[in-house]
């Protein structure tokens, strides 16, 4: 996913490495400080001491300084208690691998404290999150006061309204005692990878012009459950004929070799194209849209990829963006889950797809059945390139995700590609139950 150009929001459970601002190692480092150091209350209270400090300063005839010196007695009992009283607690969490953009990702952890002292004030919250995910409160989960091998458990929730390939990095367990203004902290590292997969709506139907296609090599070729062919019964030895497939019970009855014999299947088997062209020409307001799109195109595969995981297909996934996927998966070759991780990562191209993908495509197509082509545009590029595959023999079905409006009007190809639906940001949103 690209990289948020956004100013970072003061929140102490992101980390500004994750920003394109602060080149600097001592800037970064001072940001840090303020934002994962102070608290909300510290800010203000930090501010009203650099007041009080510079009007007190000023002269000693005025009784401000008194106030600045209590304000440093504060601040100097605050730094000690921080780099004293640092928790000291152990930390378990079950972190899981995949969830839906949208929803919000519940992370059970446990804290217990293993110091000698009580752990006050104690606070439990993510460590240097990415741009996308927000903590839920940003401030953390407060576990209240610990003693001495008391445990604790809490949730923290994390939102993840982004699709794509993330990095959580563990978690801090804080406390802001005595005075609530500074944080001391310990902090747990833990790498672990998180895919945002998209957010999609079941199909309930799906029209496709589709015929059965042979497949060499059958269901062997298509799964690793071992040799499945479908049965299709006895016949005498053959030169030639396998040894392993001699049916000795047959063969003692007749007195003679027989043979089971097996034909190889015709399946379902479907191409998924997904368009991941956005122009670089464009800029502003009509590249957001594009990319709003992509988005819903990126749904939409998600939707037409889970109808057929449940029907009896083969399903051949291909997506070019900066990297070319192509998984073929079904009949237990491979779940749904690895074409949500591939739609979860797949990133927008400034070039057209096709030519990547054409060559990969051209060699399964005396396989295929139908290749269904999720595109954001109806233009010359896209019909030249649905127009081939046809011509090629292959039943193509064309969906247009665009709420700009095409370059072309999909109607006028309907006699030759058959209903061309463009779905609209509105569409989208009420729900499509029928493709």
């Amino acid at each position: 996913m690209p990289r948020p150009t956004r100013w970072p929001p003061l929140a102490p459970t992101k980390d500004i490495g994750d920003y394109l601002f602060l080149h600097g190692a001592i800037s970064r480092w001072l940001w840090r400080i303020y934002v994962q150091r102070f608290t909300s209350a510290g800010r203000w209270c930090l501010l009203v001491s650099f007041i009080f400090i510079v009007y007190g300063g000023a002269s000693l005839q005025l009784q401000a300084y008194v106030t600045a010196m209590y304000m440093l007695a504060i601040w100097t009992v605050a730094i000690a208690a921080m780099l004293a009283y640092r928790p000291r607690t152990r930390l378990t969490s079950s972190l899981p691998s995949r969830i839906r953009a949208g929803e919000t990702l519940s992370i059970d952890v446990r804290v217990a404290q293993c110091g000698l002292l009580r752990g006050a004030d104690l606070v439990v919250l993510p460590h240097r999150l990415p741009p996308d995910i927000d903590s839920i409160p940003p401030a953390g989960v407060a576990l209240g006061d610990l003693r001495r091998g008391e445990e604790a458990q809490v949730r923290v929730l994390l939102q993840c309204p982004q699709r794509g390939a993330y990095m959580l990095h563990g978690f801090r367990v804080e406390s802001g005692f005595p005075f609530g203004i500074l944080r001391a902290r310990q902090t747990f590292g833990q790498q672990h990878a998180l895919l945002v997969y998209p957010a999609f709506a079941p199909l309930a139907r799906l029209v496709l012009p589709m015929s059965r296609r042979y497949q060499p090599g059958g269901v062997a070729m298509t799964s690793q459950l071992g040799e499945s062919f479908e049965y299709l019964g006895n016949r005498d030895y053959r030169e030639g004929d396998n040894p392993r497939d001699i049916d000795w019970r047959a063969t003692a009855r007749a007195t003679r070799p027989i043979v089971r014999e097996w034909v190889e299947e015709y399946m379902l088997r479907a191409a998924v194209i997904l368009d991941t062209h956005v122009p670089e020409a464009l800029r502003g307001k009509p590249a957001q849209r594009r990319r709003d799109d992509f988005e819903r195109a990126v749904s939409i595969c998600a939707s037409v990829s889970d109808y057929m995981a449940r029907q009896d297909y083969l399903v051949d996934l291909f997506a070019a963006g900066p990297d070319l996927y192509h998984l073929t998966a079904g009949r237990s070759l491979a779940y749904l889950d690895q074409i949500l991780d591939i739609l979860a990562c797949v990133e927008e191209n400034s070039a057209e797809p096709f030519d990547a993908i054409e060559p990969h495509i051209a060699a399964l197509l005396e396989r295929l059945s139908t290749v269904i082509c999720v595109f954001l545009d109806w233009n010359s590029a896209r019909r030249n390139f649905a127009m081939r595959l046809r011509s090629a023999g292959v039943a193509i079905k064309v969906i247009v995700v665009s709420d700009r409006g095409c370059a072309m009007n999909p109607a006028a190809d309907a006699d030759l590609l058959g209903e061309v639906p463009v779905i609209t940001r509105e569409q989208f949103q009420q729900g499509i139950g029928i493709l």
